[in-house]
């Protein structure tokens, strides 16, 4: 899954470039000698592509959170080392950020995950929190209840949208 996601990024990211190119080429080299009027048409065009680029992508990415929650098992593990670390701006080390190390056991193998976000609190080794890992491949684990390791999709859901919305309007507008 993770190479399928791999390779979509590079195909979306080589589409991209690709577009962006063609649009350098399109202005440098199109300079007409009356008043241009394709240019709305143009941007409205490239902002739909966008905008439909964007909801896509979260398609994809609400598909595979949804995977990931529907094939996920929740069970508990137990904090048994604490990473501390300091922000890059806390030059006088009073703010420590504590990442804590969990074991947990899935089919009597264990398995250590670090937490992926600090907590300013101070969390005592031998605690258990809930561990969601995947059924299929314990390693892809997330150290809550309700946190899914994919990412997630509403900004891009949101984002599309606004761009949709606006570049509809924006063609009602100038029609």
């Amino acid at each position: 899954m993770l190479l399928l996601w791999s390779k979509f990024r590079e195909i979306i990211t080589e589409f991209i470039k690709i577009n962006m190119f063609l649009l350098g080429v399109l202005l440098i080299s199109g300079r007409p000698s009356g008043a241009f009027q394709g240019s709305m048409t143009l941007f409205l065009s490239l902002f739909l592509l966008i905008s439909v680029s964007l909801i896509v992508v979260g398609i994809f990415l609400y598909k595979k959170r949804s995977k990931w929650v529907s094939h996920s098992i929740t069970t508990y593990g137990k904090i048994v080392e604490i990473s501390k670390r300091y922000a890059r701006g806390d030059h006088s080390g009073r703010f420590p950020i504590y990442f804590p190390i969990v074991a947990y056991h899935v089919n009597g193998l264990e398995f250590r995950r670090e937490a992926e976000q600090g907590i300013a609190k101070n969390c005592e080794i031998g605690q258990e929190i809930p561990v969601r890992y995947l059924s299929e491949n314990p390693y892809e684990a997330s150290l809550s209840d309700n946190s899914v390791p994919v990412l997630n999709p509403t900004i891009f859901f949101v984002l599309g949208f606004l761009m949709l919305l606006s570049s509809i309007a924006l063609s009602i507008m100038t029609h």
